[in-house]
């Protein structure tokens, strides 16, 4: 069965969607722990007490991935969504359909931000994957009709590029 991909400037609203939902999770989850680490409850109780400190640890690791995950969430609005030639390589802003071993399918949005991420767009799923993974990697340079060999989990697959939008 052919998937169809979908409109690319959906992708794209959807992974903003998911970016900014990750985001408000951290940044209640950051308010949480910074309130946790000044709650009385937590107050330090002798020099080896270190209840507060490892919460106001947490606390601050939220924070700085909420402020990487707003950054990317910029990063995103400010990149153009682009339409790729048949015969043009794939490159950041893909939207690229593959065939694997001639029977799984899948449907990937190259980009450099959230990276792993699963979209339902339109009943499509979308996998998103950064250039930089072992399957961007692979992809970028290549175009619609290529096929390469791809190790994962100990197993050569072949895939196939059928799609590039």
């Amino acid at each position: 069965m052919m998937t169809k991909l979908p409109d690319k400037s959906a992708v794209r609203e959807a992974l903003r969607a998911a970016l900014a939902s990750t985001l408000a999770m951290l940044a209640h989850a950051a308010k949480d722990a910074a309130e946790g680490a000044t709650h009385e409850e937590n107050r330090s109780e002798g020099d080896k007490d270190m209840r507060a400190t490892e919460q106001s640890y947490i606390a601050r690791g939220q924070a700085m991935r909420a402020e990487e995950i707003a950054e990317e969430i910029a990063r995103l609005d400010a990149t153009p969504v682009r339409a790729f030639r048949d015969d043009e390589a794939i490159a950041a802003g893909a939207l690229v359909r593959v065939s694997i071993d001639g029977e799984d399918e899948r449907v990937l949005y190259v980009v450099p931000w959230g990276g792993g991420t699963e979209l339902d767009v339109g009943g499509t799923r979308v996998t998103v994957i950064t250039p930089v993974s072992p399957v961007g990697r692979a992809l970028c340079g290549r175009s619609a009709g290529d096929d390469f060999e791809l190790t994962q989990r100990g197993a050569v697959r072949e895939w196939v590029i059928e799609d590039v939008r």
